[in-house]
């Protein structure tokens, strides 16, 4: 019943575009204030006082440009402020189309535990836990940024994502030799159907749908 509207794809999309407002304010805040995120890992740049800087004033220019500097422009208010919203809701849904497809779908979370190294290896873990898509489009590569190879992107998070695609058939014929599964769906509406039904999975109430 709480988590219903997750069936609406209207609302999931409608979600999501509030997904910056945390990643981009809320969270570095919080992290800010108390020298944590989530209380679970310590931001330790924190005690390196240039990094410690540069965050900060990357946090201070960010508010500044973006939430700020409309109110300034000499145009109306709801102008400024509609210019704040649309950034926010754009790159939140260019996370969700680009992003979070890859991971948040059934078979990435729901692993079958028929890989042993996922109990003991970091790079085993990255792979299972991600997809790529349409990993043969020159136009989806570039419309998102080289997230079509999530998983290489896992892997080595600092290759540019230009040369992804020289790797991928190593990466592929590695799992292979591994026994790692390596999931890659041909199309980008494939992965986000996948994602959209593993959401709709999840806003049923199982204990009501079990027959007593």
């Amino acid at each position: 019943k709480i988590y219903g509207l997750q069936r609406n794809t209207v609302f999931v999309f409608f979600a999501y575009a509030f997904v910056v407002f945390g990643t981009c304010i809320k969270i570095p805040l919080g992290m800010i204030k108390t020298g944590t995120l989530y209380g679970i890992v310590e931001w330790t740049d924190g005690k390196r006082p240039l990094r410690a800087f540069m965050m900060l004033a990357h946090y201070a220019l960010y508010i500044g440009t973006i939430l700020i500097a409309p109110f300034f422009s000499g145009r109306p208010w709801y102008v400024a402020l509609l210019a704040g919203v649309t950034h926010m809701a754009t790159s939140g849904i260019l996370f969700a189309i680009f992003s979070q497809i890859n991971h948040l779908n059934e078979h990435s979370i729901e692993t079958d535990g028929s890989c042993d190294l996922v109990k003991t290896s970091w790079a085993a873990n990255q792979v299972v836990t991600s997809n790529n898509f349409a990993t043969r489009s020159f136009a989806w590569h570039v419309l998102s940024n080289g997230l079509n190879l999530q998983i290489e992107h896992h892997l080595f998070p600092g290759l540019n994502h230009c040369h992804l695609h020289l790797i991928a058939p190593t990466v592929r014929q590695t799992c292979e030799e591994f026994g790692v599964p390596y999931k890659s769906y041909e199309t980008w509406s494939e992965l986000m159907g996948a994602t959209l039904g593993w959401l709709d999975a999840l806003s049923v109430d199982e204990e009501k749908t079990v027959p007593s």
